[in-house]
Protein backbone atom coordinates (compact mmCIF):
# COMPACT_ATOMS: atom_id res chain seq x y z
CA UNK A 1 0.00 0.00 0.00
CA UNK A 2 2.84 2.30 0.93
CA UNK A 3 4.44 1.57 -2.45
CA UNK A 4 1.30 2.62 -4.35
CA UNK A 5 1.11 5.80 -2.25
CA UNK A 6 4.65 6.76 -3.27
CA UNK A 7 3.86 6.11 -6.93
CA UNK A 8 0.74 8.26 -6.66
CA UNK A 9 2.70 11.06 -5.03
CA UNK A 10 5.31 10.96 -7.83
CA UNK A 11 2.58 11.08 -10.47
CA UNK A 12 0.94 14.07 -8.77
CA UNK A 13 4.25 15.94 -8.61
CA UNK A 14 4.96 15.08 -12.25
CA UNK A 15 1.54 16.38 -13.22
CA UNK A 16 2.14 19.63 -11.36
CA UNK A 17 5.53 20.06 -13.07
CA UNK A 18 4.06 19.47 -16.55
CA UNK A 19 1.19 21.85 -15.82
CA UNK A 20 3.60 24.54 -14.65
CA UNK A 21 5.77 24.20 -17.74
CA UNK A 22 2.68 24.38 -19.96
CA UNK A 23 1.50 27.54 -18.18
CA UNK A 24 4.90 29.20 -18.52
CA UNK A 25 5.10 28.30 -22.22
CA UNK A 26 1.61 29.52 -23.12
CA UNK A 27 2.02 32.74 -21.08
CA UNK A 28 5.60 33.58 -22.06
CA UNK A 29 6.42 37.12 -23.19
CA UNK A 30 6.49 37.43 -26.99
CA UNK A 31 10.02 37.41 -28.35
CA UNK A 32 11.21 40.52 -30.19
CA UNK A 33 11.08 40.22 -33.94
CA UNK A 34 14.49 39.46 -35.41
CA UNK A 35 15.42 42.07 -38.00
CA UNK A 36 17.63 41.59 -41.01
CA UNK A 37 20.84 43.59 -40.62
CA UNK A 38 20.83 47.15 -41.94
CA UNK A 39 24.14 48.33 -43.33
CA UNK A 40 25.36 51.92 -43.58
CA UNK A 41 28.53 52.68 -45.54
CA UNK A 42 30.13 56.11 -45.43
CA UNK A 43 32.51 56.22 -48.36
CA UNK A 44 36.02 57.63 -48.34
CA UNK A 45 35.50 60.43 -50.88
CA UNK A 46 37.50 63.22 -49.29
CA UNK A 47 35.83 66.23 -47.68
CA UNK A 48 32.44 65.24 -49.08
CA UNK A 49 29.44 63.07 -48.18
CA UNK A 50 28.49 59.87 -50.01
CA UNK A 51 26.48 57.47 -47.85
CA UNK A 52 24.85 54.17 -48.84
CA UNK A 53 22.23 52.48 -46.66
CA UNK A 54 20.86 48.98 -47.31
CA UNK A 55 17.91 47.41 -45.51
CA UNK A 56 16.02 44.26 -46.46
CA UNK A 57 16.80 44.49 -50.17
CA UNK A 58 16.30 48.25 -50.46
CA UNK A 59 18.95 50.89 -51.06
CA UNK A 60 19.08 54.53 -50.02
CA UNK A 61 21.78 57.07 -50.85
CA UNK A 62 22.35 60.24 -48.86
CA UNK A 63 24.45 62.67 -50.92
CA UNK A 64 26.81 61.80 -53.73
CA UNK A 65 30.14 63.52 -53.06
CA UNK A 66 31.85 65.72 -55.63
CA UNK A 67 31.76 65.31 -59.40
CA UNK A 68 34.46 62.62 -59.62
CA UNK A 69 32.89 60.71 -56.74
CA UNK A 70 29.81 59.83 -58.78
CA UNK A 71 31.72 57.07 -60.57
CA UNK A 72 33.12 55.71 -57.30
CA UNK A 73 29.67 55.66 -55.75
CA UNK A 74 28.17 53.94 -58.79
CA UNK A 75 31.01 51.41 -58.81
CA UNK A 76 30.43 50.67 -55.11
CA UNK A 77 26.76 49.92 -55.82
CA UNK A 78 27.45 47.89 -58.95
CA UNK A 79 29.97 45.66 -57.16
CA UNK A 80 27.18 44.79 -54.74
CA UNK A 81 24.80 43.93 -57.57
CA UNK A 82 22.69 47.01 -56.88
CA UNK A 83 21.14 48.52 -60.01
CA UNK A 84 18.32 50.50 -58.38
CA UNK A 85 18.32 53.19 -55.70
CA UNK A 86 14.98 53.24 -53.90
CA UNK A 87 15.57 56.62 -52.26
CA UNK A 88 18.07 59.35 -53.10
CA UNK A 89 18.37 62.19 -50.61
CA UNK A 90 20.41 65.27 -51.49
CA UNK A 91 20.76 67.20 -48.26
CA UNK A 92 21.68 70.51 -49.95
CA UNK A 93 23.24 71.72 -53.18
CA UNK A 94 26.89 72.35 -52.32
CA UNK A 95 29.12 70.61 -54.86
CA UNK A 96 30.56 68.21 -52.25
CA UNK A 97 27.07 66.77 -51.71
CA UNK A 98 25.37 67.02 -55.12
CA UNK A 99 28.49 66.72 -57.30
CA UNK A 100 28.13 63.06 -58.29
CA UNK A 101 24.33 63.04 -58.43
CA UNK A 102 24.03 63.40 -62.21
CA UNK A 103 26.34 60.40 -62.71
CA UNK A 104 24.31 58.30 -60.28
CA UNK A 105 21.00 59.27 -61.91
CA UNK A 106 22.31 58.45 -65.38
CA UNK A 107 23.76 55.10 -64.24
CA UNK A 108 21.04 53.71 -61.98
CA UNK A 109 17.28 53.43 -61.79
CA UNK A 110 16.17 55.95 -59.15
CA UNK A 111 12.74 55.43 -57.62
CA UNK A 112 12.40 58.46 -55.37
CA UNK A 113 14.36 61.71 -54.94
CA UNK A 114 14.10 64.05 -51.96
CA UNK A 115 15.70 67.51 -52.09
CA UNK A 116 15.43 70.80 -50.20
CA UNK A 117 13.06 73.43 -51.57
CA UNK A 118 15.43 76.06 -52.91
CA UNK A 119 17.22 76.72 -56.17
CA UNK A 120 20.91 75.90 -56.30
CA UNK A 121 23.37 78.22 -57.99
CA UNK A 122 26.21 75.88 -58.95
CA UNK A 123 26.96 73.97 -62.14
CA UNK A 124 26.56 70.59 -60.42
CA UNK A 125 23.06 71.49 -59.24
CA UNK A 126 22.07 72.26 -62.84
CA UNK A 127 23.70 69.04 -64.07
CA UNK A 128 21.73 67.09 -61.47
CA UNK A 129 18.41 68.70 -62.37
CA UNK A 130 19.07 68.15 -66.08
CA UNK A 131 19.80 64.46 -65.43
CA UNK A 132 16.54 64.11 -63.49
CA UNK A 133 14.66 65.79 -66.33
CA UNK A 134 16.16 63.46 -68.92
CA UNK A 135 15.10 60.45 -66.83
CA UNK A 136 11.62 61.86 -66.27
CA UNK A 137 12.11 61.97 -62.49
CA UNK A 138 10.24 64.62 -60.53
CA UNK A 139 12.01 65.24 -57.21
CA UNK A 140 10.06 65.97 -54.05
CA UNK A 141 11.09 69.39 -52.73
CA UNK A 142 10.57 69.23 -48.98
CA UNK A 143 8.73 71.97 -47.15
CA UNK A 144 7.40 69.65 -44.44
CA UNK A 145 8.91 66.58 -42.72
CA UNK A 146 8.26 63.25 -44.44
CA UNK A 147 8.30 59.74 -43.00
CA UNK A 148 8.44 56.44 -44.83
CA UNK A 149 9.31 52.79 -44.38
CA UNK A 150 12.63 51.57 -45.70
CA UNK A 151 13.16 47.82 -45.43
CA UNK A 152 12.92 47.06 -41.72
CA UNK A 153 13.54 50.72 -40.82
CA UNK A 154 11.50 53.90 -40.48
CA UNK A 155 12.91 57.12 -41.91
CA UNK A 156 12.21 60.74 -40.98
CA UNK A 157 13.55 63.49 -43.25
CA UNK A 158 13.23 67.06 -41.99
CA UNK A 159 13.67 70.29 -43.93
CA UNK A 160 14.41 73.65 -42.31
CA UNK A 161 11.44 75.71 -41.13
CA UNK A 162 12.28 78.37 -43.72
CA UNK A 163 14.34 78.69 -46.89
CA UNK A 164 14.57 82.48 -46.60
CA UNK A 165 18.06 83.63 -47.61
CA UNK A 166 19.56 86.04 -45.06
CA UNK A 167 20.10 89.48 -46.56
CA UNK A 168 23.58 89.80 -48.00
CA UNK A 169 24.51 86.19 -47.22
CA UNK A 170 26.88 84.49 -49.66
CA UNK A 171 26.97 81.12 -47.88
CA UNK A 172 23.57 79.83 -46.83
CA UNK A 173 23.20 76.31 -48.27
CA UNK A 174 24.44 74.50 -45.15
CA UNK A 175 21.55 75.68 -43.00
CA UNK A 176 19.10 74.46 -45.65
CA UNK A 177 20.30 70.88 -45.07
CA UNK A 178 17.75 68.07 -44.86
CA UNK A 179 18.26 66.13 -41.62
CA UNK A 180 17.59 62.38 -41.64
CA UNK A 181 16.78 60.07 -38.73
CA UNK A 182 16.63 56.32 -39.33
CA UNK A 183 15.07 54.04 -36.71
CA UNK A 184 15.92 50.35 -37.03
CA UNK A 185 14.50 48.32 -34.17
CA UNK A 186 15.92 49.82 -30.97
CA UNK A 187 18.64 51.69 -32.88
CA UNK A 188 18.41 55.29 -34.06
CA UNK A 189 20.87 56.88 -36.51
CA UNK A 190 21.08 60.60 -37.30
CA UNK A 191 22.54 62.20 -40.44
CA UNK A 192 23.06 65.94 -40.03
CA UNK A 193 24.10 67.09 -43.52
CA UNK A 194 26.14 70.28 -43.18
CA UNK A 195 23.91 71.91 -40.56
CA UNK A 196 25.44 74.91 -38.87
CA UNK A 197 24.48 76.93 -35.78
CA UNK A 198 21.04 78.17 -36.84
CA UNK A 199 19.91 74.80 -38.25
CA UNK A 200 21.34 72.83 -35.33
CA UNK A 201 19.56 74.96 -32.75
CA UNK A 202 16.31 74.79 -34.68
CA UNK A 203 16.45 70.98 -34.68
CA UNK A 204 17.59 70.66 -31.05
CA UNK A 205 14.65 72.78 -29.89
CA UNK A 206 12.15 70.84 -32.04
CA UNK A 207 9.85 67.96 -31.12
CA UNK A 208 11.77 65.33 -33.09
CA UNK A 209 15.11 65.89 -31.33
CA UNK A 210 16.03 62.72 -29.46
CA UNK A 211 18.91 60.58 -28.35
CA UNK A 212 20.51 58.48 -31.11
CA UNK A 213 23.06 55.69 -31.12
CA UNK A 214 24.94 57.11 -34.12
CA UNK A 215 25.53 60.52 -35.66
CA UNK A 216 27.07 61.68 -38.91
CA UNK A 217 28.70 64.87 -37.67
CA UNK A 218 27.67 67.91 -39.72
CA UNK A 219 29.90 69.98 -42.00
CA UNK A 220 32.88 67.61 -42.10
CA UNK A 221 33.83 68.23 -38.48
CA UNK A 222 34.14 72.01 -38.74
CA UNK A 223 33.74 73.34 -35.19
CA UNK A 224 30.50 75.17 -34.46
CA UNK A 225 29.37 76.88 -31.25
CA UNK A 226 26.12 74.88 -31.34
CA UNK A 227 27.85 71.52 -31.80
CA UNK A 228 27.93 70.79 -28.07
CA UNK A 229 24.16 71.32 -27.91
CA UNK A 230 23.72 68.81 -30.73
CA UNK A 231 26.05 66.25 -29.15
CA UNK A 232 24.41 66.60 -25.74
CA UNK A 233 20.96 66.11 -27.30
CA UNK A 234 21.86 63.15 -29.49
CA UNK A 235 24.23 61.59 -26.93
CA UNK A 236 25.52 58.98 -29.42
CA UNK A 237 27.82 56.04 -28.88
CA UNK A 238 29.40 56.42 -32.32
CA UNK A 239 30.17 59.35 -34.63
CA UNK A 240 31.53 59.53 -38.17
CA UNK A 241 33.10 62.60 -39.75
CA UNK A 242 33.35 62.81 -43.54
CA UNK A 243 36.80 64.36 -43.91
CA UNK A 244 40.04 64.15 -45.88
CA UNK A 245 43.72 64.10 -44.98
CA UNK A 246 43.98 67.59 -46.44
CA UNK A 247 40.90 68.75 -44.52
CA UNK A 248 40.63 66.71 -41.31
CA UNK A 249 38.14 67.42 -38.56
CA UNK A 250 38.72 70.45 -36.37
CA UNK A 251 40.72 69.56 -33.24
CA UNK A 252 38.07 71.30 -31.11
CA UNK A 253 35.36 69.06 -32.58
CA UNK A 254 37.40 65.94 -31.86
CA UNK A 255 38.07 67.10 -28.30
CA UNK A 256 34.36 67.72 -27.72
CA UNK A 257 33.50 64.22 -28.93
CA UNK A 258 36.28 62.70 -26.84
CA UNK A 259 35.04 64.46 -23.70
CA UNK A 260 31.59 63.02 -24.42
CA UNK A 261 33.03 59.47 -24.58
CA UNK A 262 31.95 59.04 -28.21
CA UNK A 263 33.86 56.64 -30.44
CA UNK A 264 34.84 58.64 -33.53
CA UNK A 265 35.76 57.58 -37.07
CA UNK A 266 36.90 59.80 -39.95
CA UNK A 267 36.41 58.72 -43.56
CA UNK A 268 39.87 60.14 -44.37
CA UNK A 269 41.11 56.83 -42.94
CA UNK A 270 38.85 54.65 -45.12
CA UNK A 271 35.25 53.59 -45.71
CA UNK A 272 33.26 53.27 -42.47
CA UNK A 273 30.62 50.53 -42.18
CA UNK A 274 27.89 50.51 -39.55
CA UNK A 275 25.74 47.38 -39.10
CA UNK A 276 22.51 47.43 -37.11
CA UNK A 277 20.77 44.22 -36.05
CA UNK A 278 17.95 46.18 -34.44
CA UNK A 279 19.38 45.79 -30.95
CA UNK A 280 22.89 47.16 -31.23
CA UNK A 281 25.45 48.57 -33.65
CA UNK A 282 28.75 47.23 -34.94
CA UNK A 283 31.11 49.68 -36.62
CA UNK A 284 34.28 49.00 -38.56
CA UNK A 285 36.64 50.77 -40.94
CA UNK A 286 38.35 49.56 -44.07
CA UNK A 287 41.78 51.15 -44.10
Amino acid sequence: MRKYGMILAVLVLLGIAVGTLFFLWTNRAPSSERLEPMTVTLLKVGKADAIVIQSKGQTMVIDTGEEDDGEELTSFLTKRNISRVDVLIITHFDKDHVGGADTLVESMAIERVLIPNYIGTGVKYRDFMDALDRKGIEPLRLTEPVTFSFGDAEVLVEPPSSYAIPQGAKEYDNDFSLLTTITHGANRLFFAGDAEKHRIREWVSGESAAACDFIKIPHHGVYDKALKELVDTVSPKFAVICSSSKNPADARTLELLKQSNIRVFETKDGDVTVISDGNGLEISQKR
